[in-house]
């Protein structure tokens, strides 16, 4: 990630000569971010033959995690006084660590739709990458309003361990006939410790947006920003230690819909105070589930249908520089 960051600071900076040649009504400008986000990530097993309308559903907490990164940016000098196209470049490192908890509840029961399994386990957040691309266009109303159009294409990476933990289960009774106490009726109870699981998230889409601003001359400046698309792409990937199994979910579709608001501050010609807040959310997202047993080892097979979800509140302080 180093090499990919130092990289196109080259570029950035390399880039300015010719930005002064094609134009000098437009800018580069590089932003260092600082934020957090809060939310969560969704694991969902949806059922073959059980009553409830899930099989199972794990929650994975972002509360929070911090991150830093950086994001460039080429737009007009002057938004507020001319139309112009501009491009953004957005990237976010999350800050491994403790995360929150993650929640696992099972629906086994093939005559009611009673909760059956339950499970709690330390979140740890190994990894996050948020890589935001948007290119648009920019149209000035009398000087204080601002209407943009764009579309922005977006990467997401997140990569979580379960670990210790206890869980609760109800009583199959009997043995494998898929009829269960309620699970407050002596329950199994047990306690874990160690590394029970991990998941891994990967998404894609593209999303048309748009954002109204109200500015005063070069000191101030407002945005509400909207976006939403079906044009969703998910790859997951969960490894059960304990029962040595492993899955893989190829999924699409649903809606992801983020809206926005940004404030930012002049403090010189060339230097600007941002502050950013969005919350991105993603439902409906599903399809096939793939398993293999044990991990690491042989084929996979078709196993079902899984789905995913977001829900994530970012909030981020930039410091823009003009070049």
């Amino acid at each position: 990630m180093v090499t990919v960051f130092a990289g196109l600071v080259i570029i950035f900076f390399c880039a300015q000569p010719v930005q002064a040649q094609i134009n000098k009504d437009y800018s580069f400008s590089l932003c260092p971010q600082f934020g957090f986000l809060y939310g969560h990530a969704e694991e969902i097993v949806y059922p073959t033959n059980t009553k409830a309308d899930l099989l199972s559903l794990l929650l994975w907490d972002l509360k929070p995690v911090f991150y830093y990164g950086f994001l460039m940016d080429f737009s007009p000098v002057k938004p507020l006084e001319s139309q112009g196209f501009f491009l953004d470049l957005s990237m976010k490192f999350g800050i491994p660590g403790p995360s929150g908890v993650m929640e696992d509840r099972d629906w086994q029961s093939i005559e009611n739709t009673e909760l059956t399994n339950f499970s709690s386990h330390d979140n740890i957040t190994k990894e996050i990458f948020l890589l935001d691309f948007s290119a648009g266009y920019s149209f000035p109303f009398f000087k204080a309003l601002l209407v943009k159009t764009f579309i922005n294409i977006s990467y997401m990476k997140f990569h979580f361990n379960g670990e210790n933990g206890y869980g609760i289960y109800a009583r199959e009774t009997p043995e494998y006939s898929g009829i269960y106490a309620p699970i407050n009726d002596n329950p199994k109870k047990w306690s874990a410790t160690g590394k029970m699981i991990s998941y891994s998230q990967e998404w894609f889409y593209a999303a048309p947006g748009v954002s109204v601003g109200y500015g005063y001359k070069d000191f101030f400046l407002a945005e509400i920003s909207f976006m939403i698309t079906p044009l969703v792409l998910c790859v997951d990937h969960d490894e059960h230690i304990t029962m040595n199994k492993e899955f893989r979910d190829n999924m699409m579709g649903g809606v992801m819909i983020e809206p926005g608001l940004k404030i930012s501050f002049a403090a010189s010609k060339w230097m600007s105070v941002f502050c950013d807040v969005s919350w991105r959310y993603v439902s409906g997202t599903r399809g096939p589930t793939y398993i293999r047993a044990p991990i690491g080892i042989g084929d996979y097979e078709k196993a079902g249908e899984a789905g995913a979800g977001l829900s994530m509140l970012n909030t981020a302080l930039m410091l823009k520089v003009k070049f």
